[in-house]
């Protein structure tokens, strides 16, 4: 067996045998289950599918272990004095502020700390509140408006990401002084992933029409910021400095917005393709999502089970892999066409085949317009990018040059506000 597939082998199974752990499944199913995998799906020797199925033991084991070294030590349900440092970007609500604490002191866990919207507090504050801490149903440490709640330190996060949060801020502020607050808001969540200025009708409407994942920073999105900002690199230097600089951009960026895992999926991915390319060595994306998985799972195995974008990530690309060659030869598409609205359609109906039976089973909703309305809006998006991409940088430059592209976004980004608006009504 060459060694890629030794590599993709023992990623998978380990996999395997964490989700299995994270869903309860008793052991002895999941390594039955792993030894049918290997010897019906794969056609394994009996030997082979033996280590892999002891590979599948280990991914079961270690979730085990990471719980139990990383169990919370929170008093639950006693009002209590607390001190820990903000962690997360506060999000804004219309009703409260959520920021995420990580309690220090003899305490050990994190926090969804709730308070009045419209508060100083910022990535890195070390605070200070009394309160009781609650358990939701889903599993999150929750303190409700506590009382006491102050401030006792500064930079208490990584100076780093600190610094590309207010860089992050900067941008958005480029964009907000001369699109349409809407339009701003848009091009803020295509560029960076930033919902705060989402109205709870926008995203009622980019919910009911199925185009919630294009502001959800994947690999697209990704990709399409590298290939603009290496092509810009590429015509201030040369080619070599571009590779380098967008080896460091990709990380930054994935910091800098937050590093949710589908974020964190879609960077890894896109240093893998940047490193292929650069040695001309053929790119597989099955060993490199799958890689990519196992990287993140060996830092946190509950990632795979309790993070809803982490799966929804992977079962659209997956799904863009495998099933849109089957459904391009299917449907014979020959040629790109006007606006490449066949190949949008067909890798839509990929991605959200793939993703339909984690929706219906976490959200209990699918949007029957998903396929008309992404097929509407996908081939912009890269356009709409780049405009919005360089509204910002001249906004550093000069307000005016800033003001002219801007204008030209609008269009684009007005256009892709009106689908959405009109394929997200209740009526549809």
């Amino acid at each position: 067996m060459p060694l890629h597939d030794k590599a993709f082998y023992l990623a998978l199974f380990f996999i395997i045998g964490t989700v299995a752990a994270g869903f309860g499944i008793n052991v002895w199913w999941a390594l039955l289950g792993a030894f049918l995998i290997s010897k019906v799906v794969f056609s394994m020797s009996a030997k082979k599918a033996l280590v892999f199925t002891a590979i599948c033991f280990f991914g079961f084991f270690y979730l085990h272990l990471y719980d139990v070294l990383h169990k919370d030590i929170i008093p639950l349900g006693e009002s209590q004095h607390f001190e820990g440092t903000i962690v997360e970007e506060p999000e804004e609500g219309i009703q409260s502020t959520r920021v995420t604490v990580k309690l220090d002191s003899q305490y050990r866990g994190k926090v969804w700390l709730y308070t009045s919207p419209g508060n100083t507090l910022e990535y890195g504050d070390i605070i200070a509140f009394e309160g009781s801490i609650e358990v939701s149903p889903g599993g999150v440490n929750i303190a409700s408006f506590p009382g006491g709640l102050g401030v006792v330190g500064k930079d208490g996060g990584n100076s780093v990401r600190g610094a590309l949060i207010k860089f992050k801020g900067a941008l958005i502020g480029k964009l907000e002084a001369v699109l349409p607050a809407e339009h701003a808001a848009l091009a803020s969540g295509l560029l960076l992933g930033e919902r705060a200025e989402f109205t709870d009708e926008f995203e009622e409407a980019m919910r009911r029409s199925g185009t919630t994942h294009i502001v959800a920073l994947s690999g697209y999105n990704i990709a399409i910021l590298v290939l603009v900002i290496s092509g810009i690199f590429s015509y201030i230097w040369n080619r070599r400095v571009a590779f380098y600089l967008s080896l460091l951009i990709i990380p930054g960026f994935v910091v800098m917005t937050g590093a949710a895992p589908s974020v964190v999926r879609a960077g890894i991915m896109g240093l893998i393709l940047l490193l292929a390319e650069n040695q001309s060595r053929p790119y597989s994306p099955r060993n490199a999502i799958t890689l990519t998985a196992l990287g993140m799972i060996f830092f946190n195995p509950r990632v795979g089970v309790d993070d809803v974008g982490f799966q929804l990530s992977f079962a659209a690309l997956l799904g863009i892999i495998y099933l849109y060659p089957f459904l391009e030869k299917k449907f014979k598409v020959q040629s790109e066409g006007f606006l490449s609205w066949k190949k949008n359609a067909l890798q839509t109906a990929s991605a959200q085949i793939a993703v339909l039976p984690i929706i219906l089973f976490t959200f209990g909703f699918f949007s029957p317009v998903a396929l008309i309305s992404n097929v509407l809006i996908l081939e912009f998006i890269p356009i709409t990018m780049l405009f919005s991409f360089v509204t910002t940088i001249l906004g550093f430059v000069s307000f005016h040059l800033s003001l002219i592209m801007g204008w030209i976004s609008s269009v684009f980004l007005g256009y892709e506000i009106f689908i959405i608006k009109f394929f997200g009504l209740s009526w549809l």
